[in-house]
């Protein structure tokens, strides 16, 4: 007698007057992935057989023969059974397959320094969950995608950039799925474009306000003075009661991340 296989080397019931055999196999994909629905087929020569399938050992009863499935965690493989029954010459075929469990990427994201100083070099790294492994590439700005180097990239930003663009994508090695992520990160500058904004010209027993301003990222501080007195803070309001040629502000403004100071000087001329 020749021996009935199935897919797995079983060898299913034969029935020896009729010398009929069946055979069944799972038609489907080699992998799945966690919160993707998946389905596999049993497929059979015998077109009377029923079918009874199962994952893990659990069965699914009533779905004929596609068994419909959602992996809700992961796990490294499942194992689908199929059983082909005829019950008309009473023969059977069972078949197995090992599906391996893929997950993610998920959970996607970038870190590193929230700041960048201009012409020094920042490390940034991409993490993701993914099963088996994730492949990464790198973009910035504009760029290209670069890949090959891992989850870690070196960025130096230049003197003229305000921020940099970075986007990380995860891609699983086996399934091909991809997630990215995205962070907009500030470049340090400043203090540039320092000026005190007020009247040139002011008059005896009058109230003026004097207001410093500078671009800076992230922010400035500053110190006002007006000749040998001193004050915190961008506003300045003066009043002059006896007679003086003019009165000199100085302002110095000085970058919170960087501590880069600038400081611009102006003359007011006092009339009356």
């Amino acid at each position: 007698l020749q021996p009935v296989l199935s897919t797995d080397g079983e060898n299913p019931e034969l029935d020896d007057d009729e010398g009929l055999k069946i055979t069944c196999k799972i038609v489907g994909p080699d992998y799945v992935t966690v919160g993707v629905p998946s389905s596999v087929e049993c497929d059979s020569n015998c077109p009377k057989c029923t079918y009874s399938m199962s994952l893990d050992g659990q069965s699914a009863q009533g779905q004929g023969n596609v068994l419909a499935f959602t992996v809700n965690s992961w796990v490294e493989t499942l194992t689908v059974t199929c059983t082909a029954t005829d019950d008309e010459v009473h023969l059977t075929a069972t078949t197995t397959k090992q599906l391996q469990v893929l997950a993610g990427p998920a959970n996607v994201s970038i870190t590193g320094p929230d700041l960048m100083n201009p012409t020094v070099s920042h490390t940034y790294s991409c993490h993701a969950y993914c099963r088996p492994s994730c492949n990464y590439a790198w973009k910035t700005d504009k760029g290209p995608w670069i890949s090959g180097q891992g989850n870690v990239i070196f960025i130096t930003p230049q003197e003229m950039d305000k921020s940099r663009l970075l986007i990380c994508k995860a891609t699983n090695s086996v399934s091909e799925l991809f997630v990215a992520a995205t962070r907009n990160i500030d470049v340090i500058f400043g203090p540039s474009e320092v000026q005190i904004k007020g009247p040139n010209v002011i008059e005896i027993a009058g109230k003026y306000k004097f207001m410093c301003t500078a671009e800076c990222l992230p922010s400035c501080r500053y110190v006002f003075s007006v000749d040998s007195q001193t004050v915190r803070g961008n506003v300045i309001e003066i009043t002059v009661d006896h007679p003086l040629k003019s009165v000199t502000l100085k302002c110095e403004a000085q970058n919170t991340a960087s501590r880069k100071t600038a400081t611009i000087i102006k003359t007011v001329q006092i009339t009356g």
